[in-house]
């Protein structure tokens, strides 16, 4: 209960402190654009709401695909982890060593783990890359992200905390070590079967 109201705030949080703020700003630009005199700077305000609007529509998709990816259902935990391998602007490295299908609810866990974890590298880490391992071991799940940032994560961080919360409702173990200088490691265990 604990992460479903979490992920609830998160999700609040991303769509009023991105797409509401763009989408103020696009009608902003639009309502200007109505009113100016000039032909040629009310072109230009309509090219920023358009430009706006391009903004609007990416932050939304993302938060979409945050709050749970069709390509999990469609194609697989490791397609759907090779997207987020993809999306991101720095070099992530994938190795997933799963033989055998997984219980659908350790595979939402996973994606969400290595989803939010290479998200707070982009945005905190100040990193270059990201190896991203997800290996199953007899009954036992682990995925590990590490990236090459300077360290000192903050376990008390909302991402973080929803992590945990996710890996803990299946009686998972999470794990952050993030020394100052690096590197930072975020660790999940998760039985399955």
């Amino acid at each position: 209960m604990d992460a479903v109201h979490d992920e609830r705030r998160r999700i609040e949080r991303d769509l009023h402190d991105g797409v509401q703020q763009r989408l103020v700003a696009l009608g902003m630009l639009i309502g200007r654009a109505r009113r100016h005199r000039d032909p040629e700077r009310a072109g230009e305000l309509l090219l920023q709401a358009h430009e706006e609007t391009r903004h609007a529509l990416a932050e939304l998709r993302e938060v979409a695909w945050r709050v749970y990816p069709a390509v999990l259902d469609e194609a697989g935990l490791r397609a759907a982890l090779e997207s987020v391998v993809e999306r991101g602007p720095l070099p992530v490295a994938l190795a997933y060593e799963v033989p055998v299908p997984l219980p659908r609810q350790v595979e939402t866990v996973v994606y969400f783990v290595v989803s939010e974890a290479v998200t707070n590298v982009v945005k905190h880490a100040g990193a270059t890359r990201v190896d991203v391992r997800v290996a199953l071991d007899g009954r036992v799940l682990t995925v590990a992200v590490t990236d090459d940032g300077g360290g000192g994560a903050d376990p008390r961080g909302s991402g973080l905390t929803g992590l945990a919360s996710r890996v803990a409702a299946l009686d998972g173990r999470f794990a952050l070590d993030s020394p100052p200088g690096g590197p930072t490691v975020v660790t999940a265990e998760l039985p399955c079967g």
